[in-house]
């Protein structure tokens, strides 16, 4: 790609979000080694699937890997639900608090095959 436009624009939205290349690996369901060919912009091929499932993980929209403006985070909007839970894990230590986000995304991942 021409000024490696995508790969720039994915690093920036993972770094945004505090995000490493093993997490979004792990998110996406990618290899840390795709994720980092894909950013330094060396990916001989990039599969739809592939963005779809950063996207997903990043919580944007496909489009904005191919925007040359800066992106910027994109506002979530909390049902109530998640908003109690996120109170409730605010509460916790970091520790707790990712252990029970972990485990919840391993469900999350069951229930979704």
């Amino acid at each position: 790609m021409e000024d490696n436009i995508l790969g720039r624009n994915i690093s920036h939205e993972r770094k945004q979000q505090n995000m490493t290349q093993e997490q979004l690996a792990e998110f996406s369901d990618l290899t840390v080694n795709y994720l980092s060919k894909i950013e330094r912009g060396i990916a001989k091929k990039v599969s739809a699937e592939s963005l779809y499932r950063i996207a997903q993980a990043l919580n944007v929209s496909m489009e904005s890997f191919f925007s040359k403006e800066e992106s910027t985070p994109q506002e979530l909007k909390k049902g109530p639900y998640q908003k109690q839970l996120a109170n409730y894990l605010s509460t916790l230590e970091v520790d707790k608090t990712e252990a029970i986000c972990k485990h919840l995304l391993e469900v999350l991942k069951l229930s979704a095959k």
